[in-house]
C-alpha cells in the first residue's frame, strides 16, 4: 500500500446534523422505508431514531443492558437488537421486547458490540470486553452468527475488540475490523450456509492515525472506516489500497453509514467517552452526528432481519 494518499475535509461539507450529545455513539443505520437514521448511545443504554430532514429526534427507546448494535427488520416498527449478551426484537411502538437468542459469553465481562445483518436476514455480532472494567488489554472478541430461529453460530478466530462489518457485493467476502489490533479483517463467505472461514488480514491500520471502528461499504467496493482517535474517515480501495483521509473535527468519529434518498451522503457518529476539558476545547462539537458529502460514491441499502 502507497504511504502517500489524498488528505481533505472541510471542502466535503462535513457538518453537524444533530448535536447529540453522546457518551459513546455508534452504530448508524439508514432506513429508507421511513427515511430516518437510527442509532445507539452504547453508555447510556439508548436507542434513538433521527430524522435528517428536520434535524430532530422523533424517538428514544432505554434498554436495561448496553446496547452494542440495531438491525431494521421486515417490519418498519421493528428493530433487532443486541445488547449485553441478548439479541431480541424491539416493537418500537410500545417498547416491548421478543427474546431471540442469548449468546455463550462471559457476563458481565463481556457484552455484544457492533453487529450488522447480512442478505439473508442474520445478524452478526461482535463481542468484547466490557470498557467499563478498563481492562489493560482487550482480549477474548468473537463473532456470532444470529439467525431469526434463534440458531447461534461461532466464526473461527479471536480478536481484540471486534467492530464494524460489511459484506462485498458479491457476498463472497465479510470484512470485519479489529479496533485495537489496528486490522481489517478479511473472512471467505459462503452465503448459502452463512459461515465464515479462511480468515486474513485485508488492510493493516498500525502506524496511521487512529483506530478502525465502525464501518460501511460503497457500490465500488470501498470501505469508509470511522478511525476512533484519528480524527478522520478512511476510505479503501477494494484492493486494499488508502485512497482517502477526511479529516473530521472530531477526536472520536466511531461509525460512519450512507444516508439520504440516494445514498449519497453519509452519517458520522462521535463520542466523548473518558474526555478532559482540555479534549472538548479541542473537539466542541463531540458528541455530535456528523454528515458529509460522499464524493461521488453511493451505498447500498441495509439489509433487513428475518
Amino acid at each position: 500500500m502507497p504511504n502517500s494518499h489524498d488528505t481533505t475535509g472541510s471542502e466535503h461539507g462535513i457538518r453537524v446534523l444533530f448535536q447529540a450529545n453522546a457518551a459513546l455513539g455508534e452504530g448508524p443505520i439508514w432506513d429508507d422505508r421511513a427515511g430516518v437514521l437510527y442509532w445507539v448511545d452504547i453508555r447510556k443504554h439508548r436507542i434513538s431514531r433521527l430524522d435528517p430532514r428536520s434535524r430532530r429526534q422523533t424517538g428514544v427507546w432505554i434498554m436495561p443492558k448496553r446496547v452494542g448494535c440495531v438491525g431494521l427488520t421486515e417490519a418498519a416498527d421493528t428493530l433487532v437488537v443486541g445488547a449485553g449478551a441478548a439479541v431480541f426484537l424491539l416493537h418500537l411502538g410500545n417498547g416491548k421486547t421478543d427474546h431471540i437468542a442469548t449468546l455463550p459469553i462471559e457476563t458481565p465481562r463481556h457484552r455484544i458490540n457492533d453487529g450488522r445483518v447480512d442478505k439473508a436476514g442474520r445478524l452478526w455480532v461482535g463481542t468484547m470486553i466490557d470498557d467499563i472494567h478498563a481492562p489493560e488489554a482487550f482480549h477474548g472478541g468473537k463473532l456470532f452468527r444470529v439467525s431469526p430461529c434463534g440458531e447461534v453460530w461461532q466464526a473461527p478466530g479471536e480478536f481484540e475488540l471486534p467492530n464494524g462489518m460489511v459484506w462485498t457485493d458479491d457476498d463472497t467476502s465479510l470484512l470485519i475490523n479489529d479496533t485495537t489490533a489496528r486490522i481489517t479483517y478479511r473472512y471467505f463467505f459462503d452465503s448459502g450456509s452463512g459461515h465464515a472461514s479462511d480468515r486474513d488480514v485485508f488492510f493493516d491500520h498500525s502506524g496511521r492515525d487512529g483506530y478502525p471502528d465502525g464501518l460501511s461499504i460503497d457500490t465500488e467496493g470501498c470501505l469508509w472506516s470511522a478511525q476512533w482517535d484519528g480524527w478522520n474517515i478512511r476510505r479503501i480501495s477494494p484492493d486494499a489500497e488508502l485512497l482517502t483521509e477526511y479529516r473530521m473535527p472530531v477526536r472520536r468519529p466511531s461509525s460512519a453509514t450512507f444516508f439520504g434518498e440516494s445514498l449519497d451522503r453519509i452519517a458520522i457518529t462521535s463520542a466523548t467517552v473518558d474526555f478532559s476539558t482540555d479534549d472538548f476545547l479541542q473537539s466542541p462539537d463531540a458528541g455530535a452526528i456528523f454528515e458529509m458529502e460522499a464524493s461521488g460514491a453511493t451505498g447500498r441499502p441495509e439489509n433487513r432481519f428475518g
